[in-house]
């Protein structure tokens, strides 16, 4: 299963999945992989201590991820 797979369940529509892939990848493998860890029930501190980093740098990569996500960055 992707990460677009979870975001993006089957009832939504293809259009959603797609973009939700291009938003997953215009992150950084880091990225990537503190969002996977999160949707699948990891808490930040797991997280955390699973990369060698603090509680507080996973919830700073997460809102990173939540505010760029809202930012277009392409056209349609």
């Amino acid at each position: 299963m992707t990460l677009a797979d979870m975001f993006a369940p089957d009832e939504q529509g293809v259009e959603n999945k797609i973009d939700v892939e291009r938003a997953i990848g215009r992150l950084s493998k880091r990225e990537a992989a503190v969002l996977y860890l999160w949707v699948t029930g990891y808490t930040q501190e797991e997280i955390g201590e699973a990369m060698g980093v603090s509680q507080q740098r996973i919830s700073q990569i997460l809102a990173n991820i939540s505010k760029s996500s809202a930012e277009p960055r392409y056209k349609y």
